[in-house]
């Protein structure tokens, strides 16, 4: 399967992504999460859940990084953010995006706490962009996947970086369907 570890500044995103979400949701919305082990491989494709939103990373660390979300979980998460807000049937759904955007906005903000240390001129974030009826990105030639799932009570969350190869060297990590 891998033939070298995950490169260090990687392995630190993905730490902080997944620590942050964990820490965000837990005091946010009293969610908790769990962590499926990873699973080593070369995938072709990146298939994604319901709804995912994605921001890219720009600095040393140039990647992408996609959370997507299970229908059932990005739902709770939305009703706990409008709870007690009137909202007509038509804006549900342009609601729900703007969830999936605010919470990977948060999360990765505070991640370049996390991650200052990788770059002296700093990280910078681009806006998050949810992508609406995508189910599954093609891996480009020189392109690599990192996914890490968590799951809550609600459903599943995969959390992927996605870059150049030799960004990753020659490992590829993905989670079981």
């Amino acid at each position: 399967m891998s033939e070298k570890p995950l490169l260090t500044e990687i392995k630190q995103v993905m730490d902080s992504a997944l620590a942050r979400t964990r820490s965000y949701f837990e005091s946010e919305f009293s969610i908790t999460t769990d962590e499926f082990p990873p699973e080593e491989g070369e995938a072709n494709s990146l298939t994604l859940l319901d709804m995912t939103a994605v921001i890219g990373l720009g600095g040393t660390i140039n990647l992408f990084i996609a959370f997507s979300f299970e229908e059932n979980l990005i739902r709770t998460l939305y009703e706990k953010m409008t709870e007690g807000m009137k909202i007509a049937p038509d804006e549900v759904t342009m609601l729900k995006e703007a969830t999936a955007g605010e919470i990977i906005n948060t999360v990765i903000g505070h991640c370049t706490v996390d991650l200052q240390t990788l770059d002296q001129q700093g990280v910078s974030i681009t806006p998050p962009t949810v992508l609406g009826r995508v189910k599954t990105l093609q891996r480009f030639e020189e392109a690599m996947f990192y996914t890490r799932s968590l799951i809550t009570p609600f459903g599943r969350m995969d959390v992927d970086l996605i870059g150049p190869r030799d960004l990753f060297d020659t490992t590829l990590e993905r989670q079981p369907p």
